[in-house]
């Protein structure tokens, strides 16, 4: 099929996945990023193979993706293959966004040529969930716990890998991106993308599409993270009910405990007043009366016994 800019997008795939790339076409196939629309892209051929086995797959990405992963991109040669959604069973991820993502990748690519390899990853990935629509995918309260909790990873560490839990580095990638194109719209996003073609580095590319340099950003998203993504949004979220389910248990606990240990002591009074003074360990007046009324017996005192 043919996507806007007179690039062709062929589907590669086993008969049995015919119905379901018809699918993909149809949803996804003419699909281009906002920032790249209007730059004057190569009119390259885009491959997507749909890997019908995951012998297939594997062979085709030199294993190079993770178990969980459901497709790869190559935007220097212009290369998508994805799992058959045949073979990849009950996953969340709609099959039409995952190819989103990749294609994503891919324009980015093209539009950067031999830059690409300066971009930092956080931008890549955070660019390629953006533009594929994949905030209804995602769990940005994991995000929210991962900050709150002291475990978020600092968006400068993610410029080469993405260390730690990875779906969370993705949604962090994505939020970053997103507080870019706030900054300057899709446009912004496009020229920072065409100053790097040209040669400028990320850092460059910044400070003359937005004003301020990468660590700026980072310091200026921190703060923004904080603001979006604090306690209320944490503890809105599962792991968060269940911390707050917790406290409430404990402190249950603690109430109850806390009731128990006065319903002693207010025994141990009350006792304390029926026996004498508190502290006085002798037998109460009572007590004292009925055992010397014992004094007389004769078998009390050991006398009589034969």
């Amino acid at each position: 099929m043919e996507a806007p800019g007179g690039r062709s997008v062929v589907f590669r795939h086993a008969p049995a996945d015919s119905a379901i790339v018809a699918l993909l076409a149809e949803r996804a196939g003419a699909f281009v990023p906002a920032p790249v629309t209007s730059l004057d892209l190569p009119a390259d051929t885009i491959d997507v193979v749909i890997a019908s086995t995951e012998g297939e797959f594997s062979e085709m990405t030199a294993g190079r993706v993770p178990d969980w992963g459901l497709a790869v991109a190559f935007p220097q040669l212009r290369r998508i293959v994805m799992r058959s959604p045949r073979i990849t069973g009950d996953v969340d991820v709609d099959p039409a966004i995952v190819l989103r993502h990749e294609l994503a990748h891919v324009y980015l690519g093209m539009a950067l040529g031999r830059e690409e390899e300066e971009v930092p990853r956080w931008f890549h990935e955070g660019f390629a969930a953006l533009y594929a629509d994949e905030w209804r995918w995602v769990d940005p309260y994991r995000l929210a716990w991962a900050r709150v909790s002291g475990t978020l990873v600092p968006l400068g560490d993610l410029g080469a890998s993405f260390p730690g839990d990875p779906s969370v580095a993705y949604v962090q990638s994505m939020a970053a991106v997103r507080g870019l194109e706030r900054r300057g719209g899709a446009i912004g996003l496009g020229q920072l993308i065409v100053r790097m073609r040209e040669g400028a580095t990320f850092d460059q590319a910044l400070r003359g599409t937005f004003g301020l340099t990468l660590d700026q950003y980072y310091a200026e998203w921190e703060s923004e993270l904080g603001r979006q993504y604090g306690w209320t949004v944490a503890l809105s979220g599962q792991q968060g009910l269940w911390v707050v389910l917790a406290i409430v248990v404990i402190g249950l606990y603690w109430l109850r405990r806390r009731g128990l240990r006065r319903e002693i002591d207010a025994r141990i009074r009350s006792e304390d007043r029926a026996l004498g003074e508190p502290g006085d360990h002798s037998l109460g007046a009572e007590e004292w009366e009925r055992y010397w009324e014992w004094d007389d017996d004769e078998e009390w005192k050991g006398e009589g016994r034969p």
